[in-house]
């Protein structure tokens, strides 16, 4: 069961992602710590602001050039920042799923894209575990609790400059 946290942006400070972003840096590991290059990242993504039941997001998509015109298809509610602060957006989901009696899988990810002037970060990490818990425990509410106390499973920290 996955469960998305569909939020209101707070204040007046929203920082508008939209635009096209030549990728400079995107590195990743699985598990976190060993970061190395992302193999076929993409050289530009697009920030499209989007609309769900009232609610504005950003989400982005791969683009091969700085025209914006042939990118991938927009990106979905997965590849979306939800949550406006105070530098940029934020996204945040929980998942769990029970394999059985007590085997347990929960998830936490954290993203976070980060806009300072024309230089854009994109930060996301993923937090699971493989837990001994009852079914009814095995929830996402459970995965919200643990949050970033599960091991890292992984990362990705992207660097962009807005075109």
């Amino acid at each position: 069961m996955l469960v998305l946290a569909l939020v209101a942006a707070c204040g007046s400070s929203e920082i508008d992602l939209s635009g096209v972003y030549m990728v400079t840096s995107d590195v990743g590991s699985m598990p976190c710590g060993t970061d190395q290059p992302i193999v076929g990242a993409p050289a530009f993504i697009q920030f499209q602001k989007m609309n769900l039941l009232g609610h504005d997001y950003f989400a982005f998509q791969d683009c091969p050039d700085a025209t914006g015109t042939s990118c991938t298809d927009p990106g979905d509610i997965f590849d979306a920042f939800y949550l406006s602060t105070s530098l940029g957006w934020e996204n945040e989901e929980t998942e769990s799923s029970n394999g059985g009696d007590t085997s347990c899988e929960l998830t936490y990810i954290l993203s976070t894209a980060d806009l300072d002037g024309k230089q854009l970060v994109i930060e996301g990490n993923m937090y699971s575990d493989l837990v001994c818990l009852p079914m009814a425990q095995c929830t996402t509410d459970e995965a919200q609790k643990r949050g970033t106390t599960m091991p890292c499973s992984q990362h990705e920290h992207l660097e962009a400059t807005k075109q």
